[in-house]
């Protein structure tokens, strides 16, 4: 085989390569960002002179001066007499997963192998190099380099389930390192993927650094696929030259970006990232009126409220234009409470649309219209209200539980109060064991190690439920003995205090037909009472000196 040659890579870190130029890269050229358009004409308007500012910027819709001058002076007056904005940008969904390189249990797969460099090679340490069997214009007609993930199988090579199921995964950054020389190497890439390895989509077509170095690709992700592979689109080399790779790393790995969807069922973002940094800017919007909307737990979601922002100056704030998601806050309706603390007033943004009162007379829109209502405090936005979690300060007392958050109030006590009412009524946490279908055999093997008789109500069908109590509420007489004069149709409960208090109750009803108390049920409850510590310190595993099960208890206790 022959040995690679020796290449001094280009010091490629950063997550997207094109904002680097490689060490071998004379031009400097960057293929993905956009091209700024033709110089604006800054001809002087009779008593007016168009800013070259804005107006040059590859972002402006028109670069007329008449649309530039109109544009201007919209910003102006937003400027001078509009209300103070503080954008939090939304950044995007936090980045999903590791770095780690998936690959390894399956197989590589390619358009054709060099006889001397096999497609494993792009797969190793990068001590190798695979070079494609095609040369010349073939290799962007048929050569492609990529991996099968396989079937599901055991530690010892079979298969694991009787039916054809595969390894998937949801590949969303590549690594790749291309030969030394110029000539072996691709410059624009399709990302491809396929359940069968017949029928192949299209996932992302990219622009490659034309350079030695590990260069790292990302893009969002799609679906859960058994292939992967990357199809060469356009190629440096000559007829003779073949496409060279030293190494290719498939990462599960999606980068923090306002177009990621975390949820493609219901097409939602909860993992949302938020620059904490507020940018100010500002707006122009009319005010209403919250008095009849205000209640005890805040603003009433019916709040809303219709900014306007221009465009132009929302591209140079934030770097494009506002999105859905995106949270402001207006100090212009800061709200005190009765000790004069502030309550900010934060609003999500819900549409983006242009605003009608920003259109030039040549029907160039200007100005950005905004629909947002009051925003809340969840798992969306805690990057600007906070985390959800709790924690226990240095003074031993809950973090986020003691009323004094300054960004919104805590709702903490509704919630604690409901649980404690909930269990003055039902005085009962979690799961009652009492009520249980049947207790689990693990939990039967724990109860005779601690001398617990549990045989003698875990029986098939046994109605642990009931409670030997009269139903519908009706009234009952209750004692050690009978009743000396009933009347058809009451209810006794016999209990057994006078020989033993942990004896179950009987609930029996008179008849006079049979002129005799007919037993109806026995107090099931009463007979796991005495053992409901132990089926707690089961559940939550604090006994000692016997194994926790690895099902600690049955689903249905």
């Amino acid at each position: 085989m022959e040995d690679n040659k020796d290449c001094v890579s280009c010091q490629v870190v950063d997550d997207n390569p094109l904002t680097q130029p490689c060490a071998d890269d004379d031009t400097g050229s960057n293929p993905t960002v956009p091209t700024a358009p033709p110089a604006c004409d800054t001809a002087k308007v009779p008593g007016l002179n168009c800013p070259t500012t804005n107006a040059c910027d590859y972002w402006e819709l028109v670069n007329s001066p008449e649309a530039c001058i109109i544009s201007d002076y919209i910003e102006e007056n937003i400027v001078i007499g509009g209300a103070i904005l503080n954008v939090h940008k939304l950044l995007g969904v936090y980045e999903q997963d590791s770095l780690q390189d998936v690959t390894g249990l399956g197989e590589p797969i390619s358009g054709g192998d060099h006889p001397n460099f096999p497609s494993t090679n792009a797969f190793d340490a990068h001590i190798t190099e695979w070079r494609s069997a095609q040369t010349g214009s073939d290799v962007v007609t048929s050569a492609y380099i990529g991996y099968d993930f396989g079937p599901i199988k055991l530690n010892n090579g079979r298969m694991r389930y009787g039916i054809d199921t595969f390894i998937k995964h949801d590949i969303s950054t590549i690594r790749i390192k291309q030969g030394c020389d110029a000539e072996n190497r691709v410059t624009k890439v399709r990302v491809e993927r396929s359940q069968n390895g017949e029928q192949w989509f299209g996932v992302k077509i990219l622009n490659v650094q034309d350079c030695d170095g590990m260069v790292t690709l990302t893009f969002n992700k799609t679906v859960p696929s058994r292939y992967w592979r990357i199809r060469p689109l356009a190629f440096n080399g000559g007829n003779a030259d073949s496409w060279i790779v030293q190494g290719v790393q498939l990462v599960e790995r999606e980068e923090t970006n306002v177009s990621n969807i975390q949820d493609k069922i219901f097409l939602e973002n909860r993992d949302r990232q938020y620059n904490q940094f507020p940018i100010r800017m500002k707006c122009a919007y009319t005010p209403i009126d919250v008095q009849a909307n205000a209640s005890k737990y805040g603003f009433m979601m019916e709040d809303v409220y219709i900014l306007e922002v221009p465009f132009s100056m929302t591209v140079a704030k934030l770097g494009r234009p506002f999105v859905i998601g995106d949270i402001v806050q207006l100090p212009s309706e800061t709200q005190y409470t009765p000790t004069l603390q502030a309550r900010l007033k934060y609003l999500e943004v819900l549409d983006v649309a242009w605003s009608t009162n920003g259109y030039t007379p040549t029907w160039v829109p200007t100005l950005q219209r905004l629909i947002a209502k009051p925003a809340l405090s969840s798992q969306e936005t805690k990057d600007i209200f906070g985390k959800m979690t709790k924690n226990i300060d240095n003074s031993g007392l809950w973090d986020n539980d003691d009323g004094n958050n300054t960004k919104i109030q805590d709702l903490s006590d509704i919630t604690q109060t409901i649980k404690a009412k909930a269990n003055t009524m039902v005085p009962q946490d979690g799961t009652d064991f009492a009520t249980a279908p049947e207790l689990s055999d693990e939990f039967l093997e724990y109860g005779r190690k601690n001398g617990l008789n549990v045989d003698k109500f875990n029986r098939r069908g046994h109605p642990h439920g009931q409670d030997a109590m009269p139903p519908n509420g009706h009234t009952y007489t209750q004692a050690d003995t009978f009743p000396v004069a009933p009347k058809n149709g009451e209810y006794h409960r016999l209990t057994y205090t006078h020989i033993n208090k942990d004896l179950p109750a009987r609930l029996y009803r008179y008849s006079t037909i049979k002129n005799s108390w007919i037993f109806l049920e026995m107090d099931n409850r009463h007979q796991l009472k005495n053992s409901k510590s132990l089926l707690e310190e089961f559940k939550t595993g604090n006994h000692t000196g016997i194994p926790v099960p690895s099902n600690k208890v049955d689903e249905n206790l």
